[in-house]
């Protein structure tokens, strides 16, 4: 038995998964603390019709915070250099400075209610912040699931991913109680964040 169990030492020790240290100047983020941090600017809200689920959503609000976490932890997962990381987090920053967006990951158990960004949908997305509501503009997300489940570990594969922007700054978005509602053809929820 210890014969064998020291044959197969080698390939158990290489089996480890292991990341390369963050390059210096990005912020290092562990797995758990994205984690953890991505669950804190998460709501979810189901939708029955007595057994029957409707519809689930659940939103992750990008607040200055959650971009600046997001995109370090992408750099750590593609082990981007110093001026990669700067370019990816000026986009970010470039995009803020005129919206505020939130991810979505919804699911409705048919397929043919799960259009948010047809131009011809009957669902509306709105945020409702310092008693302005504005109307979001939803692009479904056409990434890898992997990907995308790497930076939102609750989205799963029965549900679709979107990037809802809204024409509102984030700084002026950012400390405030928002509400996003989003409403149509099954039902009207709203998560608050």
């Amino acid at each position: 038995m210890k014969k064998i169990f020291l044959a197969l030492l080698p390939f158990i020790v290489l089996s480890c998964v292991h990341r390369l240290p963050t390059p210096e100047g990005i912020k290092d983020i562990s797995t758990s603390e994205y984690e953890d941090y991505v669950e804190t600017k998460t709501q979810k809200q189901e939708v029955y019709d007595g057994l029957y689920n409707k519809l689930t959503v659940q939103a992750t609000r990008l607040d200055a915070d959650m971009s600046e976490n997001l995109v370090a932890y992408q750099a750590k997962l593609s082990q981007w250099n110093l001026e990669k990381y700067k370019e990816e987090k000026g986009k970010i920053i470039a995009k803020h400075s005129d919206s505020t967006e939130f991810f979505i990951s919804f699911y409705t158990p048919e397929r043919k209610h799960d259009d948010l960004a047809f131009n011809k949908t009957s669902w509306k997305v709105y945020l409702d912040v310092g008693g302005q509501r504005y109307e979001g503009k939803v692009t479904k997300l056409k990434g890898l699931f992997l990907d995308i489940e790497a930076l939102y570990p609750f989205h799963n594969r029965w549900s679709s991913a979107y990037s809802v922007l809204f024409p509102v700054s984030t700084p002026a978005t950012d400390g405030k109680p928002v509400t996003l509602t989003l409403t149509g053809p099954l039902a009207t929820t709203q998560l608050n964040f």
